[in-house]
């Protein structure tokens, strides 16, 4: 078996240094006054004889999916790869830049693929043969922001990348499970939220780069701050310190890579378009100005369309015995761990926010109780989601099939 595998470690600033609006809360004044942690991207690039894969983590709420797809076409043609060996994965800070927005929108978003792209040539002069480890621990991060409801996902997914011949660092990933929002309403201040703190206090501790990713955090907030206000920047550090704590307990047994590859597969989601005296109640019951989507929806029934269909991409990267799966919507945590226990993998972490970011995906048990992440921020969104309402009550359960049926075919 051939092991000559590399990898590289490149992080990029895509900090703005010119005006822009902020994505992430409705803000009374949403133009960006100052930088509380400054914004990254950064990239884990594999490669194996003429095969490349590249994982991109950005500090950002996300893009949508057509953005999304463009950054990874481009990332690939750099790569002289597929779009399918490009995963990108958003922290989902509420306090970053709107890509979208008329105000520099469009600018920041090619700022942020260049930068992007000068990490790939960076990574790709300092490719090092190297040795992986995965690892998992316990963090008491977050907590269900849903009323009456407690599940969360407390695993701390690791994977550990070194020097095969020095067996030094090359990067340390980490995968955590809560929405980066902490200081969404309390300034309007950019800022990568708790995952640069962590980032800077785990690196220091290890003396490494450290990546991070996000998790199922649909319905997970960081623990003990409002779910609506958010915390201050005293919480952003207790959030830091915790993953410390709880990073200093993982252990690594570095090993050669003996399977790499990226798997992307489809599932088609539908969503209902609602009755008129639905629609109504809906509205009303949610308290929003709603006066955009009850047009949205009278537009659609007069079109004689009842039902929307979106394809949704279901995301592989497969490394050794771990895995990390994603899909583009904010799944919540039930999701993860209904998979985790199907198929018996503690190393097979589903994650939302991946390839882009679009509108909640709640457990059936959830969905019927409706509220703001299953049903009300559709009233809001639902231009940006291309949906008018949420996917249909069993999308959830179908998901979780076709991630553990694609699972069992990659292994």
């Amino acid at each position: 078996m051939n092991y000559n595998y590399r990898a590289a470690f490149s992080q990029t600033d895509i900090t703005p240094d010119f005006p822009v609006e902020m994505i992430g809360r409705s803000r009374e004044k949403n133009k960006v006054n100052g930088i509380h942690y400054p914004l990254k991207a950064q990239i884990v690039l594999f490669e194996h004889q003429n095969d490349r894969y590249c994982l991109i983590a950005i500090d950002s709420l996300g893009f949508t999916t057509a953005l999304s797809n463009e950054l990874r076409e481009r990332v690939a043609e750099a790569l002289g790869t597929t779009a399918t060996n490009v995963m990108l994965n958003f922290s989902h800070t509420h306090s970053a830049p709107d890509p979208l927005s008329p105000l520099n929108g469009q600018k920041y978003y090619s700022l942020l693929c260049d930068r992007v792209i000068s990490c790939i040539t960076n990574a790709l002069v300092n490719l090092q043969p190297c040795l992986v480890s995965w690892a998992v621990g316990e963090t008491d991060i977050g907590e269900n922001r849903r009323d009456g409801c407690s599940v969360v996902d407390k695993r701390l997914g690791a994977l550990q990348i070194v020097n095969s011949t020095t067996q030094k660092s090359i990067v340390m990933l980490l995968r955590v499970c809560a929405h980066a929002n902490i200081l969404m309403s309390h300034s309007n201040k950019l800022s990568s939220d708790y995952f640069g703190a962590t980032r800077e206090k785990i690196a220091e501790h290890y003396g490494c780069p450290i990546m991070m990713i996000q998790g199922a955090a649909g319905n997970i907030k960081p623990v003990g701050v409002d779910k609506i206000d958010g915390g201050t920047t005293s919480d952003v550090d207790r959030i830091a310190d915790e993953l410390l704590q709880s990073a200093t307990k993982l252990r690594f047994t570095p090993k050669k890579i003996t399977r790499l590859h990226m798997v992307e597969t489809e599932i088609q989601m539908y969503s209902d378009v609602p009755e008129v005296d639905e629609a109504r109640q809906i509205a009303e019951k949610s308290g929003l100005d709603a006066t955009g989507w009850l047009s949205e929806c009278e537009q659609l029934r007069n079109a004689g369309i009842t039902t929307q269909t979106q394809n949704r991409s279901i995301h592989f990267l497969l490394l050794n015995e771990g895995s990390l799966c994603g899909v583009s919507d904010e799944i919540f945590c039930e999701l993860s761990l209904a998979v985790t226990e199907q198929t018996d993998d503690p190393l097979l972490f589903f994650n939302g926010y991946t390839n882009g970011c679009t509108g909640y995906l709640p457990n059936r048990e959830e969905w019927i109780k409706g509220g703001y992440e299953t049903h009300d921020s559709y009233i809001i969104y639902y231009m940006f989601h291309g949906h008018v309402m949420p996917f249909r009550a069993d999308t959830a359960k179908r998901l979780v099939r076709a991630v553990v049926d694609e699972w069992k075919r990659s292994n």
